[in-house]
């Protein structure tokens, strides 16, 4: 079906109201010659780089300065990205943002922060409380002055370690003693088994030459005794 009464449907209808837009109030005089015009990278000042651009997300949620609207974590934009001269952390780079409320359009900007693998704002916006952002800070503070406290108390780990080793000495010196009774105790009593055996075996010699001499014999022998 044709929606336009001239036959012209909606999508046609559509780019053509685009492209008058856009190209409405520009005028070319007859003598113009687009050869002459300086190339935009000859406008920029020499030495200064070229901005990126490069589509990301909000890494954390933000309240704009100028609207108060929110922008949340994860919103796409689009933002120009340039790296931070004279400003790095153990040789990394430090990276500033540039990038657009979603809502009024005002500028913002930010930086990333490798010394807590975040991001800080600088302007046009200021962060919402994140609870474990804190939690994170607050461990990270309480063992860094776990460690201070150990490294100014040289003196008291010194004198720790040589009750540690002490107290390891004695421990052996307690085990050697221990095994030196349990090898007496076994020699005791095989000692005892081996008194008992040999009294065993004599009483049995004795009887059995008993058994062997006569009647007559045996007489004399306990009038002899």
């Amino acid at each position: 079906a044709m929606p336009g009464a001239d036959g012209m449907n909606s999508k046609f209808m559509k780019n053509a109201f685009v492209g008058w837009t856009f190209t409405a109030g520009l005028y070319y005089p007859p003598d113009f010659d687009s050869t002459k015009l300086t190339p935009l990278k000859n406008l920029r000042p020499k030495g200064q780089q070229q901005a990126m651009n490069i589509r990301m997300m909000f890494p954390f949620t933000m309240i704009c300065d100028s609207c108060g609207e929110y922008n949340y974590t994860g919103t796409k934009f689009t933002a120009k990205v340039e790296d931070i001269k004279h400003e790095t952390y153990l040789g990394i780079k430090v990276y500033r943002f540039y990038g657009r409320c979603r809502h009024c359009w005002a500028e913002f900007t930010f930086k990333t922060d490798p010394k807590n693998s975040d991001y800080t704002m600088e302007s046009g916006g200021k962060r919402t409380y994140e609870a474990w952002k804190d939690a994170d800070m607050m461990e990270a503070q309480l063992k860094a002055e776990k460690e201070k406290e150990a490294e100014q108390d040289q003196m008291k780990a010194l004198e720790q370690k040589s009750v540690d080793v002490q107290a390891e000495m004695q421990r052996l010196e307690d085990l050697d003693a221990i095994r030196t009774m349990n090898r007496r105790l076994g020699a005791r009593d095989q000692t005892i088994e081996e008194a008992l055996e040999f009294l065993f075996k004599k009483s049995e010699k004795e009887a059995a030459a008993a058994e062997r001499l006569p009647a007559g014999d045996l007489a004399e022998l306990k009038g002899f005794r």
